[in-house]
């Protein structure tokens, strides 16, 4: 397979049980409609095919693709690892539903500075220093990576893109680490210019 030309699907994490948020995230408005639903219409225009990741599929529309998570995993590794089972043929691109500030050009960026000889191109954290794990373009060669991780009981991402070869980039620029996981956080976020 020639993983350069690998088709890129979409996933949105929206899998969490926002407790912290006291609601679901991805039915948070911030541009005029659902984030799962605006998350959905960007990647839609980049990706080959756009998913949801949810673990159940209860009040979520079937034209947002909704894939339940399969494994007993209480960790955004769920989505991830059952978004990269259930077509392991494919590219995984996968955005969280509580980065709102996440956009097309810093989509474009990681997809243009892509290294499928990596098991994934992610950008480094805020801080500068580890992976972010959940923006990240997975490549379908770290499945198997990604079982034995799951199998060693293992369930954080940022720990399996520290351990394992992947493709760090420097964004051009910070502003979409913003990060809405709280009433306070959705509050401070409503009140700025963005």
């Amino acid at each position: 397979m020639n993983t350069l030309h690998t088709e890129i699907f979409g996933l949105i994490l929206s899998g969490g049980r926002s407790l912290r948020m006291g609601q679901d995230k991805g039915l948070i408005p911030y541009y005029g409609k659902p984030q799962r639903e605006y998350l959905h219409d960007l990647l839609s225009t980049i990706c080959h095919t756009v998913h949801l990741s949810c673990k159940s599929t209860n009040d979520i529309p079937n034209w947002l693709n909704p894939l339940t998570d399969a494994y007993e995993l209480n960790s955004p590794l769920n989505g991830i690892f059952t978004a990269l089972a259930h077509n392991p043929s494919v590219a995984w691109l996968t955005v969280p539903v509580d980065m709102p500030l996440i956009d097309e050009e810093a989509i474009r960026f990681l997809i243009d500075h892509r290294d499928p000889k990596k098991l994934a191109t992610c950008y480094v954290d805020s801080d500068g220093e580890k992976p972010e794990p959940l923006f990240t373009l997975w490549e379908p060669a770290a499945l198997p990576h990604l079982q034995k991780f799951y199998l060693a009981g293992e369930f954080s991402p940022r720990k399996f893109l520290i351990e394992h070869p992947v493709n760090l980039l420097i964004p051009t620029s910070k502003k979409f680490y913003r990060n809405v996981n709280s009433p306070e956080d959705l509050s401070a976020f409503l009140g700025d210019d963005v």
